[in-house]
């Protein structure tokens, strides 16, 4: 499952792509390095992770809207089959309007080759799919984690 996780997030963050860099420092796109493919997104959105008894802060990444999903994706992914190298969120919900959607999925990535997401997770979409919340536990150890995000 979690394998269908990181190829659905890796997928999404190459279809969606990102927005034009809101940052001088930060250079959006697609590189290969050592065999391992990389995905960065720049701009303004952020995110918030409660998981674990830790507070996570994601900053530097886009949301996108189109006429039926939203997604957004802060940082760089590690698409597999490499392990993660740099900071990365995202959350792709198929839905063209606001409201409340079950049996989602929320990913994140770390150095050093940690990462996790949150299975059977209730997102919640606002102002226009600009902001929202989410919750949810993982899917081997049933552990909860929650957290908000912003476009």
């Amino acid at each position: 499952m979690r394998i269908a996780l990181s190829a659905a997030a890796a997928l999404a963050a190459l279809a969606l792509g990102a927005q034009a860099s809101a940052r001088e420092s930060c250079t959006a796109g697609v590189k290969t390095t050592a065999g391992v493919t990389y995905r960065t997104f720049c701009g303004k959105a952020k995110a918030t992770v409660h998981f674990g008894g830790k507070t996570y802060h994601f900053a530097g990444g886009s949301c996108d809207s189109t006429a039926s999903a939203f997604t957004i994706n802060l940082g760089t992914i590690t698409l597999p089959p490499g392990k993660p190298k740099y900071r990365y969120f995202g959350i792709s919900v198929f839905t063209p309007k606001d409201g409340t959607f079950t049996n989602q999925a929320v990913g994140w990535q770390f150095p050093h080759g940690s990462h996790n997401a949150l299975f059977h997770a209730t997102i919640k979409l606002s102002g226009g799919r600009k902001h929202g919340t989410f919750k949810g536990t993982t899917l081997a150890d049933q552990k909860p984690g929650s957290g908000t995000f912003s476009c």
